[in-house]
C-alpha cells in the first residue's frame, strides 16, 4: 500500500498529546517503526517524546497542525485535507511547479546535510522525478504556502497558527511583509515612482497591466511563472518561526535567527536573495554571496543575529530607511555614537564609512529568457556577478550622507517610455493594490511609503530604441543602499582626498541558456559635480546559446558606452585639501601623543578620536 508523506514541519504537538492522547492515529501510526519499514516509509517515523521536546507547545494536536482526520484509521481516509510542504519541480512537463514530496521521491527526514544555503533542499529520487516530467527540485516550501502561487497562504495560517496565536497571524497577514505590500506596488516599468526596479514588477493579479506594457506576445503561463519565482519570498510563519536547519529536530520551532531571516537553508529565497545576491552587502555572505570570498560582517561573526538590530514590533519590521533599525547601534558603541553626534560627520551613516567592498549584481537586464524553465520575455539576467571595491556616496531624502551601488540595468520589449528622472528614492505614491482572495488576502489593500521611509535609489536614463530588435528599452542605475558587511572602515582619504568619487567593478557571467560559456569584464563608475559615468568598460566577447540574442542579457555589447552616463546632478563629496591635510596631521599627532601616554584605555580613545577629534581630546586631558 502506498503511503502518502506524513509533514514533518508543524506548529504542533506537546507531551501531554502525545503521552496522553490515546486516540491519536497520527501516533499510533507514526511512532510504529516496524509498521512504517513495512510499508516502506521508514523516514515517517516519529519518537513522539523527542517530538513533544522539540514542539515545546502544550494542548497542540497534530491536527491543530497539520490539519486532516487524526481519528481515522483508514490511511487515506486519515490523511484526507492533510497540509503537506512541497518542493517545486523543473523539467520538460513542470515549469517551476510545486510536487509533493512524494512525487519528488524526497520524503527523507528534512534534517540539514551541510551548513550552506541549500542545505535544506532534497535532491529527491532521479526515477520519480523523471516521471513526473521533473529533472530536479530545485526549492522547497512549507505547509503554510499556497502549492499554486507560493505565496504566504493567509487561510492557511489562520487554520493552523491562528488556533493558538490568532492575533499575531491578524497582525503579520496585514503587515507590509505578510502582504508583500511594497514589492506588489511595482505595477509597471514606465512608471516614474516607484520606478522600475532590480526585482522587476509584481507579476500577481497584474498581468492585464503588463500585458499592455509589453511589445512582444506575452502568456499568462509565462506570468504565472514569473509570479510563483516573486512569491518565493513572500515570507510565512514556517520561514522564521520553523527550524529544521538547527540541526536539533524536524520538529524545532524557535524566534527566528539569522539562518531563518536567509532561508533557512532552502535556496536564495528571503534576505539570501536582495542582500547577498543582489546587493551584494549580505550579513551572512559565506557560501550565501556571490563571490563566496568577500569578508564576513564583524557582527555576524561576533554572534550578533538579524533581531538584535530588527527588532520586530507586532509582527511589523522598520523599513529599508528604518530609524529604530540606525539607533540599535547605540547598545554596543554608544560612546563611537556620541562621539559621531556631535562631530562633523554627525549627518553620516555609519555603513558609508564601514562598508567598503560588496559583490553580487554588476549589471542586470530584463529580456527574453527564461523563469522556471519557461522562456518568458522576463527572464531576469542578473548572473553578472563580481565585486565593486568601493560603494558610492550620496545623500538620501533626508540629507544624510549614506552608501549605495550603482550600476546599469534596462527591461526590453517595452510599449511605453520613461523619461529621465534626476536622482529619486524609491516612494510609494498611496494605492490600492488587489489581494488574491483565493488564499485568504483582502480583495485590496493599501499601500504607502514616502522618501524618508527608504533609502534606495534609482535614476532613470531614459527609453532607447536602437537595439536590432527594434523594440523600445528603458534603461536606469539602480542605485541600491549598502548597510551590512560593516568592518574597519574606508581610508579617509577615499572621501576627502578628491570631488570626485572612483568605484571599480569586475564581474563574470554565466547561465547556460544565455550562453555557451562564461565571460568576463569590468567597469569603473565616476561620480563627481558632473554626474556620474561609467567607464573603461571591457567585457570578453560572448556567444550566445541556442537561440539567445545579445541584446536580450547584454545591451551594454550594442549600445553606447555613454548609454547609462547621468548629467545635471552633482554627485561630489565637500572637498577641500587644505583643511583636509591640516585635519589629518592633527588627528595624527594625538594618537603619536596617546601612544606615547599612559592612558589604560587607548583603543576607546583611539576609536573616539576617529570619529570626533575634538571629543578624544577633552577626554584625554580629562584623565
Amino acid at each position: 500500500m502506498k503511503v502518502v508523506a506524513f509533514v514533518v514541519l508543524s506548529l504542533i504537538v506537546s507531551a501531554q498529546v502525545w503521552g496522553y492522547d490515546a486516540d491519536s492515529q497520527c501516533v499510533v501510526c507514526h511512532s510504529d517503526k516496524a509498521r512504517l519499514k513495512a510499508l516502506g516509509a521508514e523516514s515517517m517515523y516519529l519518537d513522539p517524546t523527542q517530538v513533544d521536546l522539540e514542539v515545546n507547545m502544550p494542548g497542540a494536536t497534530c491536527v491543530d497542525c497539520h490539519l486532516g482526520e487524526g481519528k481515522e484509521k483508514d490511511k487515506e481516509a486519515a490523511h484526507r485535507g492533510m497540509l503537506r510542504p512541497f518542493v517545486v519541480g523543473v523539467g520538460p512537463k513542470v515549469k517551476g511547479e510545486a510536487l509533493s514530496r512524494q512525487t519528488a521521491g524526497a520524503t527523507k527526514a528534512l534534517l540539514p546535510r551541510s551548513s550552506d544555503m541549500e542545505a535544506l533542499i532534497p535532491e529527491g529520487d532521479p526515477a520519480k522525478l523523471a516521471a513526473a516530467g521533473a529533472k530536479a527540485a530545485t526549492g522547497l516550501h512549507w505547509q503554510d504556502r499556497d502549492p499554486k502561487t507560493f505565496a504566504f497562504s493567509p487561510d492557511i495560517a489562520r487554520k493552523t497558527c491562528g488556533r493558538c496565536h490568532e492575533q499575531e497571524v491578524k497582525d503579520y497577514a496585514n503587515s507590509e511583509m505578510g502582504l508583500n505590500k511594497h514589492q506588489r506596488s511595482f505595477r509597471s516599468w514606465s512608471e516614474k515612482l516607484p520606478g522600475p526596479q532590480n526585482c522587476g514588477m509584481w507579476f500577481g493579479q497584474n498581468y492585464d497591466n503588463l500585458k499592455k506594457q509589453t511589445a512582444v506576445p506575452y502568456s499568462e503561463a509565462q506570468n504565472d511563472a514569473s509570479n510563483r519565482a516573486c512569491n518565493m519570498c513572500h515570507a510565512g510563519c514556517n520561514d522564521c518561526h520553523y527550524k529544521p536547519h538547527a540541526g536539533t529536530g524536524s520538529h524545532r520551532f524557535g524566534r527566528p535567527d539569522t539562518t531563518s531571516c536567509y532561508g533557512g537553508g532552502r535556496g536564495t529565497i528571503c534576505h539570501a536573495g536582495p542582500m547577498d545576491r543582489r546587493r551584494g552587502a549580505g550579513y551572512f555572505r559565506g557560501d550565501y554571496s556571490f563571490p563566496p570570498n568577500l569578508p564576513q560582517e564583524a557582527h555576524f561573526k561576533a554572534g550578533v543575529t538579524c533581531t538584535d538590530c530588527h527588532k520586530p514590533t507586532n509582527h511589523k519590521f522598520g523599513h529599508l530607511g528604518s530609524e529604530q533599525a540606525r539607533s540599535s547601534c547605540k547598545t554596543c558603541h554608544a560612546d563611537i555614537v556620541k562621539a559621531v553626534e556631535a562631530s562633523p560627520h554627525a549627518k553620516v551613516d555609519c555603513a558609508a564609512c564601514h562598508v567598503t567592498v560588496v559583490g553580487a549584481y554588476q549589471y542586470t537586464f530584463w529580456g527574453p529568457g527564461v523563469t522556471f524553465g519557461t522562456e518568458t520575455p522576463y527572464g531576469k539576467h542578473k548572473e553578472y556577478y563580481g565585486t565593486r571595491d568601493l560603494p558610492t556616496i550620496i545623500k538620501n531624502a533626508d540629507g544624510r550622507w549614506i552608501g549605495v551601488k550603482p550600476y546599469p540595468m534596462a527591461v526590453m520589449n517595452q510599449t511605453m517610455e520613461l523619461a529621465p528622472t534626476g536622482l529619486l528614492f524609491r516612494e510609494i505614491p498611496k494605492r490600492q493594490i488587489p489581494g488574491n482572495t483565493a488564499i485568504g488576502e483582502p480583495s485590496s489593500f493599501e499601500a504607502v511609503r514616502s522618501a524618508r521611509e527608504v533609502n534606495d535609489a534609482y535614476i532613470g536614463v531614459g527609453t532607447r530604441g536602437g537595439l536590432p530588435s527594434g523594440n523600445k528599452a528603458i534603461l536606469w542605475v539602480q542605485m541600491d543602499k549598502m548597510s551590512h558587511a560593516i568592518g574597519k572602515a574606508r581610508g579617509c582619504g577615499t572621501c576627502h582626498d578628491s570631488a570626485v568619487q572612483v568605484g571599480k567593478s569586475a564581474w563574470n557571467y554565466f547561465e547556460k541558456t544565455d550562453v555557451k560559456k562564461a565571460f568576463k569584464g569590468s567597469y569603473t563608475v565616476l561620480a563627481d559635480k558632473d554626474g556620474l559615468r561609467f567607464t573603461d568598460q571591457t567585457w570578453e566577447k560572448p556567444e550566445p546559446a541556442g537561440n539567445r540574442k545579445l541584446e536580450d542579457f547584454a545591451p551594454f555589447a550594442l549600445l553606447p558606452m555613454s548609454a547609462w552616463d547621468v548629467k545635471g546632478i552633482d554627485f561630489s563629496l565637500p572637498y577641500e585639501r587644505k583643511r583636509t591635510d591640516a585635519a589629518r596631521k592633527e588627528l595624527d599627532a594625538f594618537l603619536a601623543q596617546l601612544d606615547d601616554s599612559k592612558e589604560p584605555d587607548k583603543s576607546k580613545l583611539r576609536a573616539i578620536a576617529y570619529h570626533n577629534l575634538e571629543l578624544a581630546k577633552s577626554m584625554f586631558r580629562k584623565r
